[in-house]
């Protein structure tokens, strides 16, 4: 009967410390994605700025002229 008590006691602590435990890491995870949404929105705003620069890129290198000019050159 002693071991009982002690077996009911422990598990009520132990249920009581993973409760805690997992409160404590749902408001870490809370924290984390408040903080991040900032950085999600630069991160987004720089692949908009490097997509473009790409494009730009692209049009450079398929203008015939730009063609024409690397073949001289080669020569």
């Amino acid at each position: 009967m002693h071991f009982t008590g002690v077996t009911i006691v422990a598990i009520v602590f132990g249920f009581l410390a993973i409760q805690r435990y997992l409160g404590h890491r749902a408001e870490m995870k809370k924290l984390e994605c408040e903080g991040s949404s900032e950085d999600v929105r630069a991160l987004r705003q720089e692949i908009k700025v490097l997509q473009e620069r790409v494009s730009v890129l692209e049009k450079i290198v398929t203008d015939t002229g730009y063609q024409l000019k690397q073949e001289i050159k080669n020569l």
